[in-house]
């Protein structure tokens, strides 16, 4: 009769172990289904963000003819966050885009993916030309990463303020 009870004691120590383990396997899995599921639905997050955030821009430029200084503010949006990104003002189109005319300040995205960049030029005596400028914004943080936006510079009307519009100069993948 002792042994029956020790084997029934044994027996339901091996069953309670074996319950415990169950039970902590089940809870592992669940777990790391959850963590799964977070991840995905986070990269899901990210690349819908990603999507309705395509990069777009403007160039304001504005010319003091008192003082002969141009001040060229670039807002950007749906950068990479943290990217850096060369900017000028070059002659021709954004077609054919020349040599440098003016060196802008780099564009730095924050954390968002958003920039705003303002550079003043001195000595610009002619004011904002009716044609044959572009602002050009880079892929990184040189001229030879080739263009991300680029905007022609159109002022038929020679006033003292433009904006202009700056689009992807590649489609963005």
């Amino acid at each position: 009769m002792r042994n029956c009870l020790l084997y029934n004691k044994s027996s339901i120590i091996r069953g309670s172990i074996i319950v415990v383990l169950l039970l902590t396997l089940f809870t592992m899995m669940s777990f790391t289904a959850l963590a799964n599921d977070q991840q995905r639905s986070s990269l899901h997050a990210s690349t819908m963000t990603a999507l309705q955030n395509a990069p777009s821009g403007t160039a304001a430029l504005s010319w003091n003819s008192q003082n002969k200084m141009l001040t060229v503010t670039l807002h950007l949006s749906g950068l990479q966050p943290g990217s850096n990104h060369a900017a000028h003002i070059h002659a021709g189109t954004c077609s054919s885009i020349g040599k440098i005319l003016y060196p802008l300040k780099n564009v730095v995205a924050d954390a968002a993916g958003n920039s705003t960049s303002i550079t003043t030029i001195n000595n610009i005596a002619g004011g904002i030309p009716a044609t044959g400028w572009n602002v050009a914004v880079h892929q990184g943080p040189t001229v030879q990463t080739g263009e991300l936006f680029c905007g022609n510079i159109v002022n038929a009307k020679r006033a003292a303020s433009v904006s202009v519009p700056l689009k992807a100069a590649h489609p963005v993948h």
